[in-house]
């Protein structure tokens, strides 16, 4: 067995039907199966892969809602090929995927290497300005709009929607992944970071396609943010020299500069009236839409981070003041923008979110 693709699952019996009759689909050569681990799900996701049938081997397990990281660890347990790729149950491979990584590593030559393959929207699918930001400028899902084919990249960028490690290095690190972290955020970094003790370098292989059907808004994206800097609270416990990446040093000062202001009982409204400003975008392609976008889901991250933290109170003070300090100034911006585009900007939350002052 050359690869094992391994898919962690969790409530999403559509998505994982769609992307295991997309693995029936692959190009004709690379030896292949296919573990699915279902993390709790409620859903019936086991029992209708299990009625169906599929031209390449599939092992299936079960276990009690624990979280992906331990999902992950569970399904390479069960894998048998020398080569592992990681991915999602929402990830769908094109036909070329499995052969792309297996060709990025045999140019490789070198099992300390692992092929990270692009991760896209589909190509045929709704796009809000959220999606495009998210994985464009903003890059706080995926970073390959600055990526070059075949360079390499740091632990940081070990996405594990669509990349492939040699079995050999993964054993280095027998532990796997941190069961620590509930949530999708933040552990493949950290088990990034410990592999990187061990060689680990990431190529990126632009060739190797898989689309990544999870549709955002701009709400449901901040709640994403949050999680991730509740993660990267734990990812900072476990690695502290990692302070300076996560933002935690610029948050500490903050903290410090703030401990006799009171809670800021206006960040729930800020919060709801940005997030409203946003969506009421998200199929325009209004301009300067980005700029806005990018200090909302920075402050979404820091909420979750700064409560972790801190604790509840404290962290609120924190976030509301970045969220005080630069939406605001994001808000004016934008209906500067809207104003000399001509488009309508009159809109009540971003007006009450920009205030009477020009930047």
């Amino acid at each position: 067995m050359r690869i094992s693709v391994l898919i962690p699952t969790y409530g999403r019996r559509r998505d994982l039907l769609r992307t295991l009759e997309a693995y029936a689909r692959q190009t004709p050569g690379p030896s292949f199966e296919v573990v699915v681990v279902d993390d709790g799900s409620e859903d019936g996701s086991l029992d209708a892969v299990a009625a169906r049938r599929y031209p390449f081997p599939l092992r299936l397990a079960r276990q009690e809602n624990a979280g992906p990281a331990k999902a992950r660890n569970r399904a390479l347990e069960l894998a048998r090929g020398e080569l592992v790729l990681y991915t999602g149950d929402d990830i769908e491979p094109e036909p070329d995927l499995l052969r792309q990584h297996l060709l990025g590593h045999a140019e490789a030559a070198d099992p300390r290497i692992a092929i990270l393959g692009l991760t896209r929207w589909p190509e045929h699918g709704p796009l809000t300005a959220t999606m495009r930001h998210i994985d464009g400028p903003g890059a706080q899902q995926f970073s390959y709009t600055f990526f070059e084919d075949g360079a390499e990249y740091d632990f940081r960028h070990l996405y594990t929607s669509n990349v492939s490690i040699h079995r050999s290095l993964l054993d280095r690190e027998p532990g796997g992944f941190a069961t620590v972290f509930p949530a999708a955020a933040f552990e493949d970094a950290e088990f990034g970071h410990r592999l990187a003790f061990h060689g680990l370098r990431i190529r990126y292989r632009a060739a190797a396609v898989a689309e990544h059907h999870h549709p955002y808004r701009a709400g449901g994206f901040y709640r994403r943010q949050v999680r991730c800097g509740q993660m990267a609270a734990l990812l900072f416990r476990r690695n502290p020299e990692l302070s300076k990446w996560l933002g935690v040093k610029e948050l500490q000062h903050r903290r410090l500069a703030l401990l006799n202001d009171p809670v800021a009982a206006g960040f729930p409204e800020t919060k709801r009236r940005a997030i409203a400003v946003a969506e009421s975008f998200e199929q325009s392609g209004a301009p300067g839409l980005d700029d806005f976008l990018r200090p909302l889901f920075h402050l979404g991250y820091v909420e979750g981070l700064a409560k972790s933290l801190f604790g509840e109170a404290a962290g609120t003070r924190v976030a509301a003041a970045l969220g005080f300090e630069e939406l605001p100034k994001a808000a004016r911006r934008l209906r500067k923008r809207l104003v000399d585009g001509g488009w309508p900007a009159r809109r009540s939350d971003l007006e009450a979110l920009a205030g009477d002052d020009d930047d």
